[in-house]
């Protein structure tokens, strides 16, 4: 079936507009004529948004889809809009191909008598498991505006999250940049220019000239291969993060960092408890919790010092006597989830901690972020000022040799 978009006459004269289903344009204008609605023009442009039609790589959802999406659906449940006429409008009102081809998909499930927990399941790869569960709790209890909202304040600050971790790391990785592209070009272009005076000094040059001139003369003779290298470099230790065995140790590398690996681990803390604490609040089973919580931990040292979590309660113990990961260090975390499982508080304990991990993880970016920077601007400054006074140094050498 395809939505086609039409424009006609009513019969006392009156324009219209509208769309129609129809599995072809004549069957969509047959069914026009006979609600009495002369077809001015039937589009099948919306062929695009058939529930048909293959959804290829370039359909993948965005998180700015998903976010509009939950943003708006809260809205028009709240106002107790059929959830099929809010699909309908959205469907409308969606900027992007790309979200209409997904709520097309969804209201054509939800027509055909599906909730919308089932009509999603199609999308787990692009919505998550944590928010499919989330769903099917709201519509289970009755309060699907209040999970929709939930999704939307969560979704809002995991992408505030991200855009503060790039944005904080991106003038430091620039700075690092420019200062390597900065020695390499003095290398590569400065320093040859005094080459033929320093060669007729010999060995009679300063270690540090002739350390610097040799460094230069390895970047324009062999640029080449240097560049192979790094690439091949780069493109092996991809191949080898990607198995198994390396993600792991890779991931376990930096969690081991000083203060960067403080800054990862409380980022991913943040979002697993805030994670674990939305499930139980929306009355999701522990285990069922525990495990899509654990998904949401990129890294995989991490995920696998935590996964134990699961058999750990499945096998009737408390939760509390699991948190022991040496990743936690000396907080109080355990002894808070203790005392919350004692007080039936766990949800709301959660969702503190995912607040003070978060809090944490900014302070010591803010710190790592505050050392970097002048870090990187002072071994930029040694490196030049190394080879400008190597240069100086050889052209003095050449004064008192005369």
């Amino acid at each position: 079936m395809i939505d086609f978009q039409y424009e006609g006459v009513m019969p006392d004269g009156k324009p219209c507009q509208g769309s129609i289903r129809a599995p072809n344009e004549e069957t969509a204008r047959l069914r026009l004529i006979g609600q009495g609605v002369t077809p001015v023009r039937i589009d099948d442009t919306a062929r695009a948004l058939s529930p048909d039609a293959p959804q290829g790589r370039g359909a993948r959802l965005k998180r700015a889809d998903i976010l509009l999406f939950s943003r708006e659906m809260a809205h028009l449940k709240q106002a107790n809009m059929p959830l099929d006429k809010a699909l309908a409008m959205l469907k409308e009102t969606a900027e992007t191909d790309r979200l209409k081809i997904f709520i097309a998909k969804v209201e054509e499930s939800v027509r055909g008598g599906k909730s919308l927990y089932q009509s999603l399941l199609p999308f787990e790869a692009d919505l998550g498991r944590q928010y499919l569960v989330l769903i099917r709790a709201g519509e289970t209890s009755g309060s699907l505006h209040v999970v929709l909202k939930e999704l939307t304040v969560q979704l809002e600050a995991d992408d505030k999250l991200r855009n503060y971790v790039i944005s904080s790391m991106t003038y430091p990785i620039i700075l690092l940049v420019v200062a390597v592209l900065s020695v390499v070009l003095l290398l590569a272009f400065v320093v040859p220019q005094f080459r033929e005076i320093f060669d007729s000094m010999g060995d009679k040059l300063p270690y540090s000239t002739r350390l610097v001139v040799n460094m230069s003369d390895a970047i324009r003779g062999h640029w080449m291969a240097i560049l192979l290298g790094v690439t091949a470099l780069l493109f092996l230790g991809s191949r080898w993060a990607a198995t198994a065995g390396g993600r792991l140790r890779l991931d376990s590398l930096l969690l081991d960092v000083p203060l960067f690996g403080k800054v990862l681990r409380n980022l991913q803390f943040a979002v697993y408890f805030r994670t674990f604490g939305i499930l139980l609040q929306r009355g999701v089973p522990m285990v069922d919790a525990l495990r899509i919580a654990v998904d949401t931990l990129t890294n995989t040292a991490l995920r696998k010092d935590i996964e134990p979590l699961v058999s750990l309660v499945k096998a009737g113990k408390r939760l509390s006597a699991g948190f022991v990961s040496p990743y936690l260090g000396k907080s109080s975390t355990p002894q808070l989830i203790r005392v919350a499982e004692e007080t039936g508080q766990l949800d709301a304990t959660l969702l503190g901690l995912a607040d003070r991990y978060e809090d944490e993880g900014r302070r010591t970016m803010g710190r790592v972020l505050a050392a970097m920077e002048p870090l990187i601007i002072i071994v930029l400054g040694a490196l030049v000022a190394f080879i400008i006074i190597a240069i100086l140094g050889g052209v003095l050498s050449i004064n008192d040799t005369i």
